[in-house]
């Protein structure tokens, strides 16, 4: 096995460091279990995490860095910038959500997806009023003030102008009332009174059961955003992953509530009726707006979702998700246009239905 650890032994002196496994990655990171051993210790094993991108080393060691003792995530060991690594805990080798959603028992994949939905509102909860913490831990590992704390506003106009690109080809208009209903929304979710710390790529497989419950992993996209955002993965369903299944309403609608009932204790708001109006307005932006990430692909195509055998077609995922938009938006704006762009795609395709999580067709 290829060691390639000299990284990390100069972040630990004095400490044994030797390779156990490769855990993969993705084309942004790599994944390792390394041994170390410290003087008159028994050895133990930790996650080694390298970066292409400096951005997502400073958001990951900076995330870890001001989680409180106690979250369900990795604890931060050691970071280093040149090259971008970060050591943390391991956390172990138990299943993940989408382990669930992929079995056959749907008890079980319902557990997991309230276990995820537990781990949410822990890391939210835990984050609250952290803000200035994050920023300072983040211009301390980046130009200061170069990577925003939230990429909502810094990239919404060319999100809106991708989108009015998109739709181009199928004659399908962005008026500008329709940009101003996307802005409007996002300036509802710019709000740090209901805001925490968010791994922003809580996907199915984005964690790991361990002895304690589900603990959350990859926050190589860390950011400082409105709560809403990571709910609303229990509506669209999980609009930034692959795994991205239907979930069962009565499912997503207990897991909701849970949520509800667990965050309220240090965020009442979101017990209120206004956080029913700033779920929508998340849920609406990542059914319609963030469209424009796979809409050029489906018309040429019909690509799996990360290529992997078992993900949705992006033809089922889009058709959904402008359904979910038409039906229950309460921006007329927002559910006309999500309307008329579904009639048109299906005009092309014919109705692409999107399945259930396997675990779930019985």
């Amino acid at each position: 096995m290829v060691d390639d650890l000299d990284e990390v032994r100069a972040l630990l002196p004095g400490v044994t460091v030797s390779p156990v496994d490769a855990l993969g990655g993705s084309d942004r990171s790599a994944v390792r279990r390394a041994r170390i051993t410290r003087p008159g210790e028994a050895p133990t094993t930790v996650i080694v995490k390298t970066f292409d991108h400096p951005e997502s080393w400073a958001r990951e060691s900076a995330a870890l860095g001001v989680l409180p003792a106690g979250t369900p995530a990795p604890r931060l060991l050691a970071a280093g910038a040149s090259p971008p690594v970060v050591v943390m805990s391991d956390l172990g080798t138990g299943t993940n959500v989408a382990d669930a959603l992929l079995g056959a028992d749907p008890s079980a994949a319902e557990a997991a997806v309230y276990a995820w939905t537990d781990a949410i509102a822990a890391v939210h909860q835990a984050t609250l009023g952290m803000r200035d913490a994050f920023r300072a831990e983040l211009d301390a590992r980046a130009q200061p003030g170069s990577a925003p704390l939230t990429s909502v506003v810094a990239t919404l106009d060319q999100n809106i102008a991708d989108l009015r690109q998109a739709c181009g080809p199928l004659g399908v208009a962005v008026p500008e009332s329709l940009a101003d209903a996307f802005r409007a929304h996002a300036a509802r979710l710019d709000n740090d009174f209901a805001s925490a710390l968010s791994p922003s790529d809580a996907c199915p497989d984005n964690n790991v059961f361990t002895g304690d419950g589900l603990a959350l992993i990859d926050f190589e996209h860390a950011e400082w955003r409105h709560v809403a955002w990571d709910v609303a993965y229990l509506r669209v369903p999980w609009p930034s992953c692959w795994c991205s299944w239907r979930l069962p309403d009565e499912v997503a609608d207990r897991a909701v509530a849970r949520y509800r009932r667990a965050a309220a204790a240090g965020l009442p708001y979101v017990a209120s009726p206004e956080f029913d109006l700033d779920l929508g307005a998340a849920t609406d932006l990542w059914a319609v707006l963030y469209s424009s990430w796979f809409l050029p692909l489906t018309l040429s195509g019909d690509p799996l979702a990360a290529g992997r055998r078992d993900s949705p077609r992006r033809r089922a995922l889009l058709l959904h998700r402008l359904d979910l938009a038409n039906r229950t938006s309460t921006a007329p704006e927002i559910a006309g246009f999500a309307g008329e762009l579904r009639a048109a795609l299906v005009a092309r395709w014919g109705e692409v239905p999107l399945v259930l999580a396997r675990a779930f067709r019985a």
